[in-house]
């Protein structure tokens, strides 16, 4: 074997940070880029902001929606009612910032004493504390704990408990014969105490409702007349700036060699930034104008005729990376005549040559709403269903579907009512 030397010429794209901040950029809502812009003036005395284009005026342009940003300051709260030594305060805090998605902790009592350096007295205390917050269920290990806790505080039957407890696997994936053979109760009796249970919250953080509203504006307005699509820019998504010229003319003739620095400094941040937000526009534009171009039907026709649209599709017709066309459809909206719609839910994957998997999420959804809830359609009868409207799908295919729109299998669907005499 022999060794050399040889040079190769390879093109990489640098990752500056200008081009860092042109993706963050591309990548806010537009509540988001006004939040950024009015934090940048306040910077840069150099930068003035303006909005260009149509004026926001249709209400059903604006869409509220909660913030889920808040959930942890609603438990923080509720510390108040409670008399705590500032240790147990601080111990609290800590146990609820490590609190998961679900409002659950995710490690055991020697665990936390080992990392807080307290002792598993201390820490048993503040999971008491957090465990009588509002709603039940919240500082709990797992969600067969959740679920006990709320079954306690509700006043429920030692029986019920003792289901939850001993037999939440049987209960919980509906093996509801062999559970029935354990307890010693019928079929009907277990239905009832799943009702009663379906009404409590295995993600009890999920439950927290943060009044504190916002509203998303859609970006565009897409129209549809005299035969023709017509995509309209609200001026509010796309604001644009400037150097503040009444600034640097308010500046004294003379000035020294480090406040010019400053000035010119300011004035280039001021130059980047326009041209990334120059960039922002043109690239969103050039994605809701594709999009609104390949889902034609859906505009004119209504939201049924959907297409197969993947972001691997459309970045390559753009010329766009697909992790750019990602960053530009979040959290983007159009209006349309049914209302404000996310640009992201215009990209689905392809089940058939011409059904969009939107579209057959929605029969699948359609076809279990109307099954017979003691005799629920298997995957096969729904693919049965389906080939009658031309749709050739495999059993794998709906279970995956299925699964997605968190709809359980028929085995663990099917209801056992008491029958009338």
């Amino acid at each position: 074997m022999e060794q050399r030397l040889s040079q190769k010429q390879i093109q990489t794209l640098a990752m500056t940070q200008s081009l860092r901040q042109s993706l963050e950029i591309l990548n806010f809502s537009t509540y988001e880029l006004e939040c950024f812009l009015v934090e940048k003036q306040q910077e840069n005395p150099c930068l003035k902001v303006r909005s260009k284009g149509p004026i926001l005026t249709s209400t059903h342009s604006l869409q509220q929606i909660e913030s889920q940003s808040s959930h942890k300051d609603m438990l923080y709260s509720q510390m108040l009612d409670f008399q705590l030594s500032d240790e147990l305060a601080r111990l609290i805090r800590w146990l609820i910032d490590d609190l998961n998605e679900d409002g659950f902790l995710t490690a055991t009592l020697e665990e936390y004493a080992k990392w807080t350096n307290k002792p598993v007295v201390l820490i048993e205390e503040a999971i008491d504390v957090i465990q009588q917050f509002e709603p039940v269920g919240i500082g709990a290990f797992s969600k067969k704990h959740a679920l006990i806790l709320q079954a306690i505080y509700h006043g429920f039957s030692l029986q019920t408990i003792d289901i939850i407890t001993n037999y939440f696997d049987l209960f919980i994936t509906k093996r509801w014969k062999e559970l029935s053979k354990k307890m010693i109760m019928s079929l009907e009796e277990i239905q009832q105490i799943s009702d009663t249970l379906g009404n409590f919250s295995l993600s009890p953080m999920q439950q927290i409702k943060v009044q504190n509203p916002r509203y998303i504006r859609a970006d565009a307005i897409v129209l549809f007349e005299k035969e023709e699509l017509i995509i309209n820019y609200y001026g509010h998504a796309f604001p644009q700036i400037t150097i503040d010229k009444e600034y640097l003319h308010g500046l004294p003739v003379l000035i020294d060699s480090s406040a010019m620095a400053y000035v010119k400094q300011k004035s280039n941040e001021v130059t980047n930034l326009a041209s990334q937000l120059k960039w922002r526009k043109s690239t969103l534009q050039r994605i809701i104008y594709e999009v609104v171009h390949r889902q034609h039907r859906y505009f004119t026709l209504g939201s049924q005729f959907l297409i197969p649209l993947t972001m691997t599709d459309l970045a390559e017709v753009l010329n766009l990376h697909e992790s750019t066309v990602s960053r530009a459809v979040r959290d983007k909206y159009l209006e349309t005549k049914s209302g404000v719609v996310s640009l992201k839910s215009f990209f689905s994957q392809p089940s058939t040559d011409d059904i969009s998997a939107t579209h057959v999420k929605a029969r699948i959804q359609f076809f279990i709403q109307q099954e017979n809830k003691s005799n629920p359609l298997s995957d096969l009868k729904i693919v049965d269903m389906l080939k009658q409207e031309r749709i050739h799908l495999s059993r794998r295919v709906i279970a995956k579907y299925r699964d997605q729109l968190g709809i359980l299998s028929s085995t663990k669907r099917k209801r056992f009512e008491r029958k009338e005499i």
